[in-house]
């Protein structure tokens, strides 16, 4: 494998982990809660997409992905107003609430497993197996629509948090909630629309990932690197996340490459901790978020 090829392929991964990474920081800065059923909602979001590619052969990939994220979005609600929220009302210990996630994931996992089975899928979808030329180098068409959909989705958070109200008002909610709640921000919206849009972001991831790879109830494991990427990103950041998820996803592609693949988790983990042990709360630390 070139230098090239293995670059794209772990900056294409770091985009994937970046995604779900963006998801696991806005949780915890709405509520400084680490919401684990990140990792599976992203699987969930990709066996959505697989579903709408299964039942409506030939429909554009990039519909396949607003479909995922609709639906996910939905399931994060779903899941912030039977899970959590009242657990919050009950002012539930941290440590509960995200044994609540862990639980919450485990029942994803394996409501995926009862409805899709326990093997692998692959997409059926022409970008499973299509490539595309970058400098003179084969690489997987589906790099085309990462590269596309990460930036427009960051540019689409960015002017919805700074340019509309609503945005503006989690923000509020996030950063000082009893001033929020007397500007009239109610916190129960703002952090149900919070698990919203992080389930959201990683379904897209999901649906990204999956031609990649395969689909599997237990493609989780994907989504806990993305929580090491933001927790070396500094947890809570956003930007701090996309970074994280770049770190990653090229450290473990690059490190795989020079001692073993079957090592590539182990990788991205050694990385967190090495980074950990440095800088404890992450590389954008005290930076403005």
């Amino acid at each position: 494998m070139t230098f090239v090829i293995q670059l794209m392929s772990g900056l294409a991964v770091g985009c994937i982990y970046g995604l779900v990474a963006i998801g696991f920081s806005m949780i915890f800065r709405a509520m400084g809660l680490v919401n684990f059923a990140q990792a599976d909602i992203m699987m969930i979001g990709a066996f959505m997409g697989y579903a709408i590619l299964v039942a409506a052969p030939g429909i554009p990939f990039w519909l396949a992905i607003l479909g995922a994220m609709m639906g996910a979005a939905l399931l994060g609600l779903v899941i912030e107003r039977v899970a959590i929220r009242p657990s919050v009302a009950r002012r539930a210990d941290q440590v509960y609430l995200v044994l609540l996630t862990l639980g919450v994931g485990i029942v994803l996992s394996n409501g995926a497993r009862l409805i899709w089975g326990a093997d692998p899928v692959v997409y059926p979808t022409a970008l499973t197996h299509q490539t595309l030329v970058f400098a003179g180098y084969p690489l997987p068409a589906v790099y085309l629509y990462i590269a596309v959909v990460m930036p427009a989705l960051l540019v689409g958070l960015h002017l919805f948090f700074t340019r509309t109200w609503l945005g503006l008002a989690l923000r509020a909610a996030a950063d000082d909630p009893d001033t929020a709640a007397t500007m009239g921000v109610r916190p129960a919206l703002a952090t149900s629309l919070s698990f919203a849009l992080a389930s959201a972001i990683g379904a897209a991831a999901g649906v990204l990932y999956a031609p990649i790879s395969y689909v599997s109830f237990d493609m989780g494991v994907v989504g806990v690197k993305a929580f090491a990427a933001a927790v070396v990103g500094t947890l809570g950041s956003i930007p701090g996340a996309v970074l994280g998820g770049f770190i990653i996803g090229l450290g473990e592609t690059f490190g795989a490459q020079l001692i073993a693949t079957e090592y590539q988790d182990s990788i991205a983990f050694a990385i967190m901790i090495a980074i950990l042990l440095l800088k404890p709360k992450g590389l954008l630390a005290g930076s403005h978020r």
